[in-house]
């Protein structure tokens, strides 16, 4: 039996999606560019299990793009914090 994320969480949110995406254009034109793939595949007469293949194709890269910037942002944070904890150490070194 597989289980769904909306199997595990209630539907009541804080916030509409509108609302959450207000700050982030990026992530919002992202949707809006999947969601309109997605009609015009149905409008072409592509078949539902070649639309889904691709609208999932394209969850997925959104997933890796979202996780990548998530990454970056962590690692620019943790590079800023190291620096001023030790100002002193050696940034950049030729390895031997």
């Amino acid at each position: 039996m597989r289980v769904s994320m909306a199997d595990k969480h209630p539907p009541i949110r804080r916030r509409t999606l509108d609302e959450r995406f207000a700050n982030d254009p990026v992530m919002r034109e992202r949707m809006h560019q999947i969601a309109d793939m997605r009609d015009e595949l149905i409008a072409s007469g592509c078949s539902l299990d070649e639309v889904e293949n691709r609208v999932v194709e394209q969850i997925r890269l959104l997933g890796q793009e979202l996780l990548g910037g998530v990454a970056q942002v962590k690692a620019d944070e943790a590079t800023v914090k190291a620096r001023k904890e030790h100002p002193a150490a050696i940034r950049d070194i030729k390895k031997k």
